[in-house]
């Protein structure tokens, strides 16, 4: 049986219907969703800064405190007994250290508070050991004591009025036991399973609600790896365990410590169900009314229509003239589409192009890069073509960097770059590797060739003066790919050596690889 134009009407508006609430669903998810995790980041974020900032604020008065009675400690240096009774009274005033001590300036312990058992003896432990050696305020890395506790020192130097060095006042915190850290962070603000961890510069646990982890290294944890590099921030992770998380954190320059705060993400993401649900039985009463509406309409759409081709059916077929016309009237509109379409595929492949592009580019020089040299590697193996290599590095750009600062460095690479790609025919490849570190790829070049090469680029560059009045030299490791032999890694390898003879006999000369 033929379906009626209403049926058809009515099946287009349901699904048009279905469609339009299933994308709205959809998208209303999707805004939800992102909403909830940028509000978790951001709040994880902001609790992480304020806890940062609290740190700072207690290492400051730690530190303070020692400061405040050094005067006291020097001045009975050399009576334990009162200096014992100092130190208690510091500790009971400061609240924030787990024992002090007065160490001399040959290690031996004076004094602690409390009697640990080790006053008289030699201390070498390396929070000790580094302390004694800077003569300088200092908060060590976490580190295992005589006495067996996983530790941090604070210190302050003691001089006398000559600055003679006398020995350092110290602070510990236990890590595994109550502390000020342990008593600021243990209970999350959000109360959700939310928590808050420690790390130190090189990414080892300081705290952890679970004391156990206390000593982990997680430096390989993506958000650690922020903070080791002094950043602050947000960001979606997976931790060292598997785990999923939405973590804040921040970087405390006082002690180079850093502070992460994190949400499980099935936790931040609770009330998104319940969000959903309401906005569903919001929208019902509306979805009923609109489709009762398009009923109606339906039937006024259909109704005469449906008249006619029943009239036609009973009719005779002499009352009624037909013509059958073919008039194609989705042409144009497939025409429009198709060119749309058309314009369309070539903007993406326009898009796609660039994006190769600079994903073969290095930013910074303009040059290649290595993704991009293991691509020329690779065609030049397919195609069984013989070539060499220069293996370039910059003598002393570390020193660069130190004294006249990163901008300058990145001047210098700039330049090296320019004068490289200005030296060098069409068919030759630069490729910067990473740091300071180029190489040039050259096909169809005999070794002899590419020495001359280097050494030209060597002297050219030795001989130019950077903007800021200064001179740069190169060493360079030159060799040539041995086919069936090697592997390009072997290659690589091997120049490289040749670079670090240049190096270690005295930079700015060009070395081929044996």
């Amino acid at each position: 049986m033929k379906k009626t134009l209403k049926f058809w009407i009515l099946t287009l508006i349901t699904f048009t219907m279905i469609a339009i609430l299933s994308s709205s669903f959809f998208s209303s998810y999707l805004v939800t969703k992102k909403s909830l995790i940028e509000k978790s980041l951001e709040q994880n974020e902001m609790y992480a800064l304020k806890l940062a900032q609290m740190s700072e604020e207690v290492f400051g008065t730690m530190q303070a405190n020692l400061e405040a009675r050094k005067t006291d400690v020097m001045e009975y240096i050399n009576d334990p007994e009162e200096l014992t009774n100092i130190l208690n009274q510091l500790l009971i005033s400061s609240k924030n250290f787990n024992s002090l001590s007065v160490i001399g300036n040959d290690g031996v312990a004076i004094a602690t508070s409390p009697n640990v058992g080790i006053t008289g003896n030699k201390i070498d432990s390396p929070g000790v050991v580094e302390a004694l050696r800077l003569k300088e305020n200092f908060i060590s890395k976490p580190y295992k004591a005589v006495t067996g506790r996983l530790l941090i020192l604070v210190s302050t130097p003691l001089y006398d009025d000559s600055h003679t060095y006398l020995g350092m006042l110290n602070g510990t915190i236990y890590l595994q036991e109550d502390n000020f850290i342990h008593n600021i962070l243990a209970k999350h603000f959000s109360e959700d399973g939310s928590y808050v961890f420690v790390v130190d510069e090189e990414g080892t646990l300081i705290y952890h609600p679970d004391k156990k982890r206390i000593g982990e290294d997680v430096s390989k944890n993506k958000v650690i790896q922020h903070l080791l590099n002094g950043q602050s921030g947000s960001k979606e992770i997976y931790n060292t365990q598997g785990a999923h998380f939405l973590a804040g954190y921040s970087y405390i320059s006082e002690s180079q410590w850093g502070i992460v705060s994190q949400t499980p993400f099935e936790i931040s993401l609770q009330p998104l169900s319940g969000i959903m649900t309401k906005m569903f039985f919001y929208t019902l009463p509306f979805v009923i009314l609109f489709y009762v509406l398009a009923y109606l309409l339906s039937e006024k759409l259909a109704a005469p229509l449906r008249k006619l081709a029943i009239s036609t059916m009973n009719t005779n077929g002499k009352d009624v003239s037909i013509e059958n016309l073919n008039i194609s009237t989705w042409f144009f509109e497939a025409k429009q589409l198709t060119d749309t379409i058309e314009n369309y595929r070539k903007l993406q492949e326009e898009e796609v192009a660039n994006f190769k592009l600079q994903s073969f580019t290095d930013p910074l020089t303009g040059l290649k890069n290595r993704r991009y040299s293991e691509l020329v590697f690779s065609d030049l193996l397919e195609q069984k073509c013989s070539f060499s290599i220069i293996n370039i590095d910059i003598d002393h750009f570390k020193k660069v960097n130190d004294v006249y600062g990163h901008q300058v460095g990145d001047e210098t690479l700039q330049f090296l770059a320019h004068k490289l790609l200005s030296g060098v025919s069409e068919q030759d490849v630069c490729v910067r590797l990473g740091g300071e570190e180029f190489v040039i790829i050259l096909p169809n070049c005999l070794i002899d060739d590419a020495y001359l090469l280097a050494e030209k680029l060597r002297k050219e560059i030795e001989a130019n003066i950077l903007p800021l009045n200064r001179k740069i030299t190169i060493s360079a490791g030159v060799g040539e790919y041995k086919a069936n032999k090697e592997t390009v890694s072997e290659l690589l390898n091997r120049v490289d050596e040749a670079l670090y003879v240049a190096k270690s006999e005295g930079r700015n000369r060009t070395v081929i690889s044996p």
